[in-house]
């Protein structure tokens, strides 16, 4: 057969020799790739075809835990936005509210409503002054859809969740974050009218997670203002989920796709289910057409 060639140097080898990485090697030709010392045991990490000590490979080559900066080389997980970190770190760290991403103990804040990690909450709007512009904004962009107020004053408020149950009506904890405040005129048991006021947002939101729930109110302000009677949960959510899922699309940034996509998947039988249902007629009418009927027949297909 011949002998041996060493993979590093390309010679005949006469003596002792190493057989790794489907190669033979001179001994002293078995080098580490990063520190080009000789491995001299048996334990290596190999790499694209090249060899390194296990210390190296951990330090040089491997990923490291996005928390506590430990090498992963072994079994780790790795969130949407593509941070690897150490399986423990899934059940002992909460989850952002609205991203899924760990929260250290370090970035954990006490006494918060939400739970925000730090790139959430850095983009948060705490203030009425900050918020006020993307209000007038997506107003802008709901009217460009075929979504019009004639003009109707909207006020916006920020409010903590104790408010935002009240104006919802609601006594236990909610999972929403905003309300459309309105009020409604009866005669006899009968419905007359509503007129809206505005919009509440829960205080401290990411930026995209206000504008979205934004979004969704400005539909139920504009079923009031249109008209259109009170339908089954599923629908009336169901289409203002739709619209806020437009928006997202609309923006095709990294947050607003997974925003997206978590619509897509929820398995609420009113938010998700009835965002499914309503998506499907909406798209085998077309959402301008849809519209259109809506806001003519007042009558909910």
């Amino acid at each position: 057969m011949g002998q041996p060639i060493c993979k590093a140097c390309g010679q005949p080898i006469a003596g002792r020799f190493l057989t790794a990485l489907d190669a033979t090697w001179h001994p002293e030709h078995f080098l580490c790739a990063a520190c080009k010392r000789p491995i001299t045991d048996a334990r290596f990490t190999p790499h694209q075809g090249r060899p390194y000590h296990q210390d190296c490979y951990a330090r040089e080559i491997a990923q490291h835990c996005v928390y506590c900066g430990k090498p992963l080389l072994g079994m780790y997980r790795v969130d949407y936005w593509g941070n690897a970190f150490c399986q423990e770190h899934e059940k002992a760290y909460p989850a952002c509210d609205f991203c899924g991403r760990l929260i250290p103990p370090q970035d954990q804040e006490r006494g918060a409503e939400v739970v925000r990690c730090r790139v959430c909450r850095a983009s948060a709007i705490e203030t009425v002054e900050e918020a006020r512009p993307l209000f007038k904004q997506l107003i802008q962009w709901v009217g460009a859809q075929g979504l019009r107020y004639h003009q109707l004053p909207l006020s916006l408020e920020l409010c903590t969740k104790a408010k935002l149950r009240h104006y919802l009506h609601e006594n236990g904890p909610t999972h929403s974050l905003g309300a459309t405040m309105s009020v409604s005129y009866a005669q006899e048991g009968q419905a007359l009218r509503s007129e809206v006021s505005g919009v509440a947002v829960l205080q401290g939101l990411p930026a995209l997670v206000f504008e979205s729930v934004v979004v969704h109110e400005l539909g139920h302000v504009w079923l009031v203002v249109q008209g259109v009677p009170r339908a089954e949960a599923w629908r009336e959510e169901g289409f203002c989920e739709v619209l806020s899922y437009r928006y997202l699309r609309s923006r095709d940034t990294a947050e607003s796709r997974f925003r997206a996509e978590n619509m897509e998947r929820n398995p609420d039988p009113i938010y998700g289910e009835g965002f499914r249902r309503m998506q499907s007629l909406i798209e085998r009418k077309g959402f301008a057409r849809f519209i259109e009927e809506l806001e003519h027949s007042k009558r909910w297909q």
